[in-house]
């Protein structure tokens, strides 16, 4: 098997992690609604501490992979685009989970256990809202890189 092969591998379990967690996170509050305010609130906040665990790894292997395939290819180079909006994707992905998706998966944790439904139900709209935003960029991404979109 290639080295390109290898990297290519990897590349793609790290973009199936983060897309796979970002349909666990859209679909589990939907399905919890019905549960204990207590059970929704520990689903937040656990998905606030998803970063480390999840989304970084599969962030940092999603970059290595990437970056050293554009290194050993004759074919594309850091301006194709599809490398563009790669790099540009986890950057966006990295702020969300710093600026929104931490924070806010708190602030809906801390809304349910206080028993403050309508903030509890803002920050789990911002959730759903960016949520969605980061899942369409990540897709749209896949699509780029199967596409090789500016190669």
């Amino acid at each position: 098997m290639s080295l390109r092969n290898i990297l290519l591998i990897l590349h793609i379990a790290g973009a199936g992690t983060w897309f796979g967690a970002n349909i666990l996170q859209a679909v589990v509050p939907r399905l919890a609604g019905h549960e204990d305010k207590r059970i929704v609130a520990g689903w937040f906040r656990i998905a606030s501490r998803l970063a480390k665990p999840i989304y970084i790894p599969a962030g940092v292997l999603i970059l290595i992979t990437g970056v050293w395939m554009v290194l050993i290819s004759d074919a594309y180079s850091f301006a194709s685009a599809f490398v563009i909006i790669g790099l540009t994707v986890i950057v966006i992905g990295a702020v969300l989970g710093n600026v929104v998706f931490d924070p806010t998966s708190t602030a809906a944790a801390q809304a349910l256990e206080a028993g403050d439904e309508a903030a509890a139900r803002r920050a789990m709209g911002k959730l759903g809202g960016f949520g969605a935003l980061d899942t369409v960029l990540v897709l749209f991404t896949i699509a780029a890189m199967v596409l090789r979109l500016g190669a």
